[in-house]
């Protein structure tokens, strides 16, 4: 509710921002000056949208709008962050769709069984077809003979035949025979003239169940393809041809798919039932995997059968980084798969992610202190003490303790919270000069630091300890990253309000009054209240000439070879000063990236 007020107060000051003084204007820096002036224009007119739009919703609304432009920002920051101190998470692709769901959409309706007059010889009789039977010899015809209810046929000279239930093949047999007994020297020739029509009910988790008529030679697949396929419920592993009440023959769309089986051979009857069993598990393979997608799988199946149906591994998949994920008493378990040999005992069941890891290189640079510096090409998985290894180790003038670690990731960061901190600094110049302090208040130390921000490189430096002999430097590699070692420095640098700038030789057992003395002491304006120390690893403190503003500070800070101490000058807006503690701790980072680097270019 406080943030709420304080933007409800300042809306004017952003209203106005256009109308800054000219005379301030002129006095700043002028790529400071054209931020600032384009700032000022966008937060008008932002406020002004805002503004007409407050007829219809509260005030407060609208301020709950103006922090949320700011907490969108903070957010990704928090989101890198968390990127940067988790491992790689499973890059799972949610949009993965069931193999087989789009078989039936592109299902080609010429597929589809016709009435055609030559079908296979392994073709079944029934009542409703019609033959074509030809004789030649003693007796000389040509004529069509349908097959009765009682699944005869009738032919002059020959008599009653029952054929229904004969194969075609069997039935030209059949009437070859009987009329080469009847009629010596007569020749017989059999065709199919006529296909029967058979209505048929598909029924179950189908798209579209109902009863449909067909032709005598469909099967299962034409009926389902009839009826638009399976249904999001349906199973494409058990599809049951019923007939009289038993499963005939049963359809695995998976079979078909993968194996390429069609070997269909019941034709349907009138009166037959396709059934669309519920589908059954459903998992998910990802990552390494030829054909990554979600699989429909049966009771007996193992994750190796899974493997397969996906067409295997890739070349680049890393077996040492196969993963179970499955919810176990409610939670979300994610269990390591040690050896591709398990894949032949592990039953996967419904909700199962199984994700395989890319095997993937990584280009990290190191130089400086090291016997071979250069840039290597890391395995996933790989820290930093392997890239040290591979660089041969340390020489002897090394200086483990200042090495400095950057990483792509935490140099995003600090771009986000670099643009956040000079985002601030602006409005708060355009408050100051609003609430008209600019005439009576030294706005040196404020554009300096604004300045400063702008121009700053943003480092991606973590700290981390290479001097500790048992400190676990197990930070994995990632691409991009640069280790740099310097050699052993014997100085203590001091930057900032003091009177000579520069490196002062250091020695042991001394705090940052020494070293800041023997820089020629403070200026005037130095606000030694509020003094900055970065360490050679890369930490940072603050510290206090006065020594009771902390109740936990030490007496004096204990210095170490390498330690920059930066002495601002004094400010005396609270809340420009809260501001400026940000923008030391990311000057005095590049300040100890670019020591570091002088260190090693030296060393090369």
């Amino acid at each position: 509710m406080k943030k709420i007020i304080f933007f409800l107060l300042l809306l004017p000051f952003f209203i106005n921002a256009q109308q800054l003084d000219e005379t301030f204007l002129e006095s700043l820096p002028e790529d400071i000056r054209d931020d600032l002036l384009e700032k000022s224009m966008e937060d008008t007119e932002s406020i002004t949208e805002n503004y007409r739009s407050s007829l219809y919703s509260s005030k407060l609304e609208q301020a709950e709008e103006l922090i949320n432009l700011k907490t969108r920002l903070e957010a990704d920051l928090q989101e890198l962050e968390r990127r940067l101190a988790t491992d790689d998470e499973l890059s799972v692709s949610y949009d993965l769709q069931l193999f087989g769901s789009d078989f039936f959409r592109t299902f080609q309706t010429s597929f589809m069984p016709i009435n055609e007059p030559n079908p296979d010889s392994s073709y079944t009789l029934d009542t409703g077809d019609i033959l074509n039977i030809q004789l030649i010899g003693q007796l000389d015809f040509i004529d069509i003979f349908p097959v009765n209810r009682d699944g005869s046929i009738n032919i002059p000279e020959i008599g009653m035949l029952s054929v229904a239930g004969l194969t075609l093949d069997e039935a030209s047999s059949l009437i070859k025979s009987k009329v080469n007994s009847a009629l010596i020297g007569t020749d017989a020739y059999v065709n199919l003239d006529q296909i029967r029509d058979v209505n048929i009910l598909v029924s179950g988790n189908a798209e579209n169940p109902g009863i449909y008529t067909l032709t005598g030679n469909s099967n299962i697949l034409h009926a389902l393809t009839s009826a638009g396929g399976v249904s999001d419920y349906g199973s494409y592993r058990e599809i049951n041809l019923v007939r009289n009440g038993k499963i005939e023959e049963t359809l695995d769309i998976y079979d078909l798919l993968i194996n390429g089986n069609y070997d269909l051979k019941k034709r349907l009857r009138s009166g037959d039932v396709i059934f669309v069993e519920p589908r059954k598990n459903v998992i998910t393979i990802d990552g390494a995997i030829k054909r990554p997608a979600k699989y429909e799988i049966t009771d007996e199946e193992f994750l190796n059968d899974v493997i397969n149906y996906s067409n295997g591994l890739k070349q680049t998949a890393d077996l040492q980084n196969i993963y179970l994920e499955r919810i176990l008493d409610g939670t979300l378990k994610s269990i390591p798969i040690q050896n591709i040999s398990q894949f032949d005992s592990i039953k996967p069941i419904e909700g199962d992610l199984i994700y395989v890891r890319e095997y993937s290189y990584r280009n990290a640079t190191i130089t400086g202190a090291v016997l071979k510096p250069g840039k290597y090409t890391m395995a996933a998985g790989e820290t930093i003490d392997d890239l040290i290894i591979k660089a041969g180790g340390f020489t002897e003038n090394a200086y483990p303790f200042g090495a400095v670690y950057e990483n792509n990731d935490a140099k995003l960061i600090n771009k986000k919270a670099k643009d956040l901190l000079y985002d601030e600094f602006l409005d708060n110049i355009i408050a100051l000069s609003q609430l008209n302090i600019g005439q009576n208040f030294d706005l040196t130390p404020i554009l300096t630091l604004t300045e400063e921000i702008k121009n700053a490189k943003p480092s991606g430096r973590i700290v981390i300890d290479l001097m500790e002999e048992d400190s676990d430097n197990s930070v994995r590699i990632r691409e991009g990253d640069n280790l740099i070692v310097p050699e052993r420095t014997n100085s203590v640098f001091v930057f900032g309000e003091v009177s000579s700038e520069g490196a002062v030789g250091f020695t042991p057992n001394k705090g940052v009054d020494y070293f800041v003395e023997k820089s020629g002491g403070y200026k005037r304006f130095a606000d030694n209240e509020s003094i900055y120390i970065l360490h050679p690893n890369g930490e940072t403190q603050r510290y206090s000439k006065s020594r009771n503003l902390f109740a936990n500070q030490p007496r004096d800070l204990q210095m170490y070879p390498g330690s920059v101490i930066f002495v601002p000058r004094k400010i005396d807006n609270s809340a420009t000063r809260r501001l400026a503690t940000q923008a030391y701790v990311s000057i005095l980072g590049n300040i100890g990236v670019a020591l570091a680097s002088l260190s090693a270019l030296d060393n090369d």
